[in-house]
């Protein structure tokens, strides 16, 4: 039967259509294969998409399989598609949640190839592309607060012998804490959250439980305790009390808020948006007339047929018939699919 991963091209060879000396079939083939992709240079101008070496790489499997290429390539893509699903309808089991209540926020190279795909599947309310989902990552990055753990393990009962010990290790971490702040250029103590791992004895597992920063400077048992029990009872609905209680390990965690800056409201649209092409393109299997845009051409207030496809240089937007599109006031992409 047709198998999709583990393994990956990777960047090098990378896909047969990147033209990188790859040769097997990849799932960026099978969009090339069914002509979804490449209309348009990728990677600012880095990367050309070669139609021909995609079908050129699934024409064996096709041969062997008796079959035409477009639909092996959308068997390859509804195999790939009930990966992820089956991934992510385990996560909303876990929560709890109603998928149609939500949106698939799609980022990264792939993401909005492969999202309303997904979205369909999952029976998710819709999908939201940012306006450059390529360096979404790399933007959270920048302006992410600064935040790091320092975790030391202690192995001690809560005596009031270990309390001693217990605050000094605290304060060292915390010592640690603001070091780290400090080299990393920022003005100010910055904010600290203290936590200790405790179980009670005997048991294997331990609970993070939060502790006051004040502890360090007045160290005490029954506080200590008495912060355990507390979140067991939470947790679970009971406490043993009188029960001996271990600490394994500390943690302290410091944060410090980053300048963030203004998001940038595009121009709105002033007149009707125009496909830079039609191309001949295959959605599960079935050919379609599909119109091109540029993404730097659509703006607040267009709305977007479907089929559509829509280039920009860190990623392509795959639209496939039965979903409508519009634009919001900063530019995102919201994608919701015709429920009709």
């Amino acid at each position: 039967m047709l198998q999709v991963g583990p393994k990956s091209a990777g960047s090098t060879p990378g896909p047969a259509c990147y033209g990188r000396g790859g040769v097997a079939p990849t799932i960026t083939d099978a969009m090339a294969v069914q002509n979804l992709i490449g209309h348009l240079p990728l990677g600012y101008g880095a990367v050309s998409v070669d139609h021909a070496a995609a079908r050129a790489a699934f024409a064996p499997l096709a041969e062997r399989l008796d079959s035409p290429v477009e639909l092996v390539a959308a068997d390859v893509l509804a195999i790939a598609v009930s990966g992820m699903f089956a991934e992510v309808s385990g996560l909303i089991s876990r929560f709890a949640i109603d998928p149609r209540e939500f949106h698939l926020f799609a980022f990264g190279g792939a993401g909005p190839v492969l999202a309303c795909f997904l979205a369909r599947e999952l029976d998710l309310k819709g999908i939201v592309v940012p306006p450059a989902p390529g360096v979404v990552s790399a933007f959270g990055g920048l302006i992410a607060d600064l935040k790091n753990d320092f975790i030391a393990t202690l192995y001690r009962e809560a005596t009031a012998e270990a309390m001693e010990e217990v605050a000094g290790v605290f304060g060292t971490l915390v010592g640690r804490a603001r070091a780290w702040l400090e080299q990393q250029g920022h003005q100010g103590p910055g904010a600290l959250r203290l936590s200790a791992d405790m179980r009670y004895a005997g048991q294997s597992f331990e609970i993070e439980t939060p502790i006051e920063s004040t502890w360090v400077d007045f160290p005490d048992l029954d506080t200590l305790r008495s912060a355990f029990h507390g979140e067991h009872a939470r947790i679970y609905g009971h406490a043993d009390t009188e029960g001996a209680v271990q600490v394994v390990n500390l943690r302290v965690v410091i944060m410090a808020a980053t300048p963030k800056p203004s998001l940038v409201k595009p121009d709105g649209a002033t007149g009707p948006l125009q496909p830079t092409l039609t191309v001949a393109a295959h959605f599960d299997g079935r050919p379609h007339q599909v119109p091109v845009f540029v993404r730097g051409d659509i703006r607040p207030g267009h709305r977007l047929p479907s089929p559509a496809i829509i280039a920009q240089d860190d990623t392509t937007t795959v639209i496939p018939p039965g979903f409508a599109t519009e634009v919001d006031r900063f530019g995102n992409l919201v994608i919701t699919r015709d429920r009709r």
